[in-house]
């Protein structure tokens, strides 16, 4: 029904509640007076009186201004939808001609005014009935955007990179930055996180350190300009600027002006005292400035993470409000990555009243919406803390290059951030983070994320809005958006089928067949057999599958059950098989069908087309691997059957066929994308490590291809004689460097049976591997590692790599090998993998691995984290590893069936 409009064109007269404006009330009016004056009414400022011919009130103001309470108390003004909360809005055309906009802060007037100028553009005029109010299910809503690089810059470590035009020219331009504020503007997005590791040394100068200066004075004189500039042009629209920053994090300058590592796992009075000054000098400066802040990663939190964030940061922020005049506490954001929360927000709280947590929704990944297990336990928990809590959806290392629109697979995921997570925040990235602000597509001029991806935002703002909205009603909704985008109601149907098909297939692999969430895996450069078959020999990240992932099965449990002819439960590796199958023809067809109604914006929507195939060869590729991988453990559970040797010639012409489809992805995207994956570095690991040489199918192409040669070998091999070929997983001689370890903590030893491993426990060696027989080794207390980390100072003759024995048991008595999926230095010295399994046994004690860490020739000061270990030598740099097991008894993992001769099982 239209609504009835009052009589045109009307005069208005603007009445502001309190009297006076600010940018951001004055940004809403404008609004309203541009639409209302394109009607042809006549709209007089605030102050104005009535005409003596009469007109029409506007009354803007938020509920608390005493105009808009008396018109409460006077039951005049009737919140029928319920009265607006935070950045909430009401509408209402009362008796006597008055036309209130208010709402439960500044930022909900602001959205009043905006839906009265879209309702006044849609209709025409003000409706005589108008009586309408929303008020947002999540109190943050916004993007991250990165003040990041895709590649490490050389004597720099991951995230380090200060803030000049040549490496982010895009940050200083200000037309750009417009278009993204009215875009979120235009969502409702009402906050923007900017992410870097140390940003301080790049905004403001420390008298006392002026070695931590980054930045020339005159970069840091346009950065002043610049920030200060989007702080204020994104209040005008309701949008909060927050600044990430990890720890501890410090300027290169700085670590080379006192000679002290870049890299610091735990507080310094150095450290402290700089991080400090610096923090207070950007709140003093930029108090308008959020602050986000990282514990974890480079700084070990569970050991540090509590001492810093009490003693450094809360502190520095108190000086920087005092010096800025200010009283009240300014929200900061605790993340709550790489460490446990719980005892530092229970410390916390009491001090800053205004801690805001955060946590990943997915890890780095979007995978499920349907978030369970201990992901779901913690952000229950900091959500019942009664301050805001902020769900991240973090990285999409799993849906890189590609488009992304299922739009009811976001609103579900929004819908469990509400009932089941209880988060009233929406922390939202890119599509293609570390490259912003360009998308990975081949495209002359080259295309920008916020256009390419605009319903990726559009969709995760909407239903951070308002989740619970009728599905049937929402595609409606999107295909008129879409429609209107392509040009006709068939395109835009079909686009939306496309994009619903295309959005169920990377989260099912992932979170059923993949080593990880996180930026470890670049998903759609595939996987190969050995990740797939020993995904134990890849670190594999359980919390993907016990977290991130419905309840179900993976590869290996699939095939053992399978075998019992036992039944199977929940989601199987061989349901995602057909699911992305189906979806993926789905999401071909209805681009397809769709293509001849085209008649806006052809050129995105063959790009819609191209990903809709590229992704089909993706979920085609997995679906072959996946049923190889099945072939090839059900001849490893089972070698004796009698048809083991069928099963493994199936095996390669499965392969050989996924090797084909990958054929014809490679030659796809070599035409439609440049990379792959947006974070180039060495931290990528699946499916090969260096994201930057790895970073392109037509990279990888040739890695699959090898693979296949030597699995049609080793099986024609293995088929033919009954035997396993010679690999060379084999021994290979340690050869020692000469080192120290200097002061008490550690005793030396020689390892050899009968020694102990640790200096307070009597159990003692009963078997090692023969490379390390005779090495000199060190020993530290059981109890006083338990208790906290113990440092050693190591000294190397020349470089070399230092063997840590790690004891294979996951409690923290035990000293733990690092993760990459919270921790991106973790392989900064290397020693993730083991180089030998199982290398040492001591009766009554977990069985020990060998890790090898990277040192340079010199002192190292050795802080790996509290819990036991043993240092079992120091090899040559250029020692060559087997990564063997060296148990020698358990069953054949069968992975040398995808190696050459010269490689064995080393990964």
């Amino acid at each position: 029904m239209s609504p009835t409009l009052l009589a045109a064109p009307p005069t208005w007269v603007v009445t502001v509640a309190g009297g006076t404006t600010t940018p951001r009330l004055d940004h809403g009016l404008a609004l309203v007076t541009a639409a209302l004056g394109d009607t042809g009414a006549t709209v007089h400022p605030p102050g104005a009186e009535l005409p003596a011919a009469g007109g029409f009130r506007l009354l803007v103001g938020v509920r608390s201004e005493a105009a808009v309470q008396e018109l409460e108390r006077q039951e005049v003004l009737l919140y029928t939808t319920g009265a607006p909360g935070p950045n909430g809005f009401y509408l209402a055309m009362l008796p006597g001609g008055v036309c209130v906009v208010t709402g439960g802060d500044e930022v909900g007037v602001l959205y009043g005014c905006q839906e009265l100028a879209r309702l006044v553009r849609r209709t025409g005029g003000v409706p005589r009935d108008l009586d309408h109010g929303e008020t947002p299910d999540l109190v943050l809503r916004g993007p991250a955007v990165g003040l990041q690089k895709t590649t490490v810059e050389p004597r720099r470590q991951t995230y380090e990179y200060p803030v000049t035009p040549d490496r982010f020219p895009w940050f200083y331009d200000r037309a750009l930055w417009t278009d993204v504020l009215d875009e979120l503007f235009e969502q409702r997005a009402n906050v923007v996180y900017l992410w870097s590791g140390h940003p301080f040394s790049s905004f403001v100068r420390l008298a006392g350190y002026p070695e931590a200066q980054e930045v020339t004075d005159e970069e840091l004189r346009l950065n002043r300009e610049t920030l200060s500039w989007l702080t204020e042009e994104a209040a005008r629209r309701g949008i909060w600027v927050v600044l990430h920053f990890y720890n501890i994090h410090i300027p290169l300058p700085f670590a080379e002006h006192h000679q002290i590592p870049l890299h610091q796992p735990r507080p310094t009075p150095l450290t402290a005292a700089y991080t400090r000054a610096a923090v207070a000098a950007f709140v003093t400066e930029y108090p308008d400035v959020g602050l986000y802040v990282c514990l974890g990663e480079a700084l070990q939190g569970d050991l540090h993470g509590q001492e810093w964030f009490l003693e450094t940061i809360l502190p520095a922020v108190r000086e920087g409000v005092r010096a800025a005049g200010g009283t009240d506490w300014p929200p900061l954001i605790l993340r709550g990555h790489a460490i446990d929360p719980q005892p530092i927000v229970d410390a916390a709280r009491a001090l800053h009243p205004r801690l805001y947590t955060e946590a990943k929704y997915n890890g780095e990944s979007l995978t499920t919406w349907n978030p369970r297990g201990d992901w779901q336990r913690q952000h229950q928990y900091l959500a019942s803390l009664g301050s805001t809590h902020i769900a991240n959806v973090h990285i999409l290392a799993n849906l890189e290059p590609f488009r992304y629109g299922a739009v009811s697979f976001i609103r579900r995921s929004v819908q469990a951030m509400k009932h089941r997570l209880h988060v009233q925040g929406l922390h939202l990235y890119p599509l293609f983070y570390w490259d912003w602000p360009w998308s990975p597509d081949r495209a002359e001029p080259r295309l920008r994320q916020l256009d390419r991806d605009w319903l990726w935002y559009a969709a995760w703002l909407r239903y951070a809005w308002k989740a619970d909205r009728d599905p049937d009603a929402e595609e409606s909704h999107w295909t008129r958006v879409l429609a209107e985008r392509f040009g006709s109601e068939p395109a835009g149907r079909s686009a939306l089928a496309a994009y619903e098909a295309m959005g169920q297939v990377a989260p099912r692999l992932v979170r059923r067949v993949g080593i990880t969430e996180g930026n470890r895996q670049t998903l759609s450069l595939g996987m190969t057999m050995s990740q797939l078959v020993n995904p134990h020999r890849h670190r594999p990240w359980p919390d993907l599958w016990n977290s991130h992932a419905p309840f179900g099965e993976r590869l290996d449990s699939y095939v053992r059950r399978e075998l019992a002819g036992a039944g199977h439960v929940g989601e199987t590796p061989l349901d995602v098989v057909d699911e992305v199958r189906h979806f993926s023809r789905l999401a071909v067809s209805a681009v397809e069908r769709g293509s001849g109604s085209v008649h806006r914006h052809r050129d995105e929507y063959e790009r819609l087309r191209t990903d809709a195939v590229a992704l089909a060869h993706v979920a085609e590729f997995y679906a072959l691997r996946i049923l190889a991988a099945v072939e090839v453990l059900s001849y490893r559970e089972a070698p004796a059957a009698g048809d083991g040797p069928a099963r493994l010639r199936r095996a390669v012409e499965l392969v050989a066929e996924s090797v084909e489809r990958y054929r014809e992805l490679a030659e796809l995207t070599a035409r439609t994308y440049s990379h792959a994956n947006s974070m180039r570095t060495p931290q990528r690991k699946v499916p090969f490590r260096d994201g930057h040489e790895y970073g392109h199918w037509t990279q990888c192409l040739p890695r699959y291809e090898e693979e296949l040669t030597h699995l049609r070998r080793n099986v024609a091999r293995l088929t033919g004689s009954g035997r396993r070929p010679a690999a060379a997983e084999e021994e290979q001689p340690f050869r020692w460097v000469p080192y120290r370890v200097l002061g008490e903590p550690a005793e030396e030893f020689v390892l050899t049976p009968g020694e102990r491993l640790l200096r307070d426990l009597p159990h003692v060696v009963t078997r090692l591997a023969p490379e390390l027989e005779g090495s000199t080794a060190h020993r530290i207390s059981h109890a006083g590692a338990a208790a906290q980390q113990v440092l050693l100072e190591v000294e190397l003759a020349e470089p070399g790599h230092l063997l840590v024995g790690y004891f294979r048991d996951p409690s923290p008595q035990w000293l733990q090998v690092p993760d990459l999926e919270v921790d991106t230095h973790a392989d900064a010295r290397g020693g993730l993998e083991p180089v030998l399994r199982h290398a040492v046994e001591a009766e009554g004690l977990p069985s020990v691995d060998v890790h090898a860490h990277r040192l340079g020739a010199g002192r190292h000061t050795l802080a790996l984290g509290r819990g036991a270990y043993v240092v079992l030598g120091a090899v040559r740099a250029d020692q060559r590893f087997s990564g063997r097991d060296t148990h020698g008894d358990g069953p054949d993992d069968l992975d040398w069936l995808f190696c050459g001769d010269d490689e064995g099982g080393r990964r």
